[in-house]
C-alpha cells in the first residue's frame, strides 16, 4: 500500500515538472495573450485602412501592440510555439476573443437584425453560435450546423446567410471556406460556397425558385490548412466569424392592380378613372 502511493505521489511530481519545463517563464498568460491577440485583431483593422500598404503597415501596428504590453517578439513567439501545442488552450483564448469582437459589434449597433423579426416577410432564423473562432488545427478548424424547417417556412422562400470574417494571420495563404445547402421538398439538395480570404462583410444566398418547399439547412464554416513548404506550423493563424445571421425571407405577395378582364359576353370593360365626358368621343382615325 504504501509503495503504491509512493508511486502515485512521485507520478504527479513528475508530471508537475514536465508542465513545469514546458511552459517557462517566457510563455505568456492566456489572459495576457488574449489581449495581446485582441489588440493584433484591432491593429490588423487598422493597417488594412492606413496608406502604405497591409504588409508594412501590419509589421509596425502589431511591433506597436507588444511594446504597449512590454513584450518581445522572442517571448510571444515562445508562448505561440507553446500555444500551438497545446491547442484546446488556444482555441478557449480565440474563443474569448471572437466573443470581445462581437460585444464591440453589438455596441456598434452591428447585429441589429439578430433581435428576430427583420420585417413582416423575413426573420433571422439562425439558432446557432454567433460567433465562433477557428484555427488551422483538427477539430478547431470546422464548424457545421444543421437547421429542421418548420412551419414557419413558406414555399419560394430564400435563405440569406449573412456574417462577417476577421482574418489574423503571421504568415501563410488564408483560405476560409463557407458551404450553404439546402434540402428542398423533393428531397434535391441546393448550395452554395464562398472562399474567404480578406476580412469582410459576407453574404451567401439560396432560394426555393420552383416552391417545393424547404425541408432542412445546413452547412459549415470551414479554415483550410496550409500546406505550402514554407509556412510555419507555429505562427499565428486565425479566422473569426461573427454577426452571423441566417435570414428567411418568404415570397413577395403580387400586390399591384390586376390588369382589366374581358367581360362573358364581349362588352369592352368600362375604366371607371376616365370621364364620361372622354369616354363617349369618337376615336379619332390616323
Amino acid at each position: 500500500m504504501r509503495k503504491t502511493l509512493f508511486l502515485l505521489i512521485a507520478a504527479l511530481v513528475v508530471a508537475t515538472l514536465i508542465t513545469s519545463c514546458d511552459r517557462n517563464s517566457h510563455v505568456l498568460s492566456s489572459g495576457e495573450m488574449e489581449d495581446i491577440l485582441y489588440d493584433y485583431h484591432i491593429a490588423d483593422a487598422m493597417a488594412q485602412q492606413a496608406e502604405g500598404g497591409y504588409v508594412k503597415n501590419a509589421v509596425a501596428y502589431r511591433a506597436a501592440v507588444l511594446k504597449k504590453y512590454d513584450i518581445t517578439q522572442s517571448d510571444f513567439d515562445s508562448s505561440m510555439v507553446y500555444y500551438m501545442r497545446h491547442t484546446d488552450q488556444l482555441h478557449t483564448i480565440y474563443q474569448h476573443i471572437s466573443d470581445r469582437m462581437q460585444d464591440e459589434a453589438n455596441k456598434l449597433g452591428a447585429n441589429s437584425m439578430s433581435a428576430g423579426v427583420v420585417s413582416g416577410d423575413s426573420a433571422n432564423v439562425w439558432n446557432g453560435e454567433k460567433s465562433l473562432v477557428l484555427i488551422p488545427n483538427e477539430p478547431y478548424n470546422l464548424y457545421t450546423f444543421n437547421l429542421q424547417a418548420d412551419t414557419t417556412f413558406h414555399k419560394g422562400d430564400q435563405l440569406i446567410l449573412n456574417f462577417v470574417s476577421d482574418f489574423i494571420f503571421q504568415d501563410g495563404m488564408r483560405d476560409g471556406i463557407v458551404m450553404l445547402a439546402v434540402t428542398l421538398g423533393n428531397d434535391s439538395v441546393a448550395s452554395s460556397v464562398t472562399h474567404l480570404s480578406s476580412s469582410m462583410a459576407s453574404s451567401i444566398q439560396i432560394a426555393d425558385n420552383d416552391s417545393l418547399g424547404i425541408k432542412k439547412i445546413s452547412g459549415f464554416f470551414l479554415l483550410s490548412k496550409n500546406n505550402s513548404a514554407n509556412s510555419s506550423s507555429t505562427t499565428l493563424q486565425l479566422m473569426s466569424i461573427h454577426d452571423i445571421q441566417l435570414i428567411r425571407v418568404h415570397p413577395a405577395k403580387n400586390s399591384g392592380p390586376s390588369a382589366p378582364t374581358t367581360p362573358s359576353d364581349g362588352r369592352i370593360p368600362v375604366n371607371p378613372n376616365v370621364p364620361d365626358s372622354e369616354r363617349m368621343k369618337p376615336a379619332v382615325m390616323r
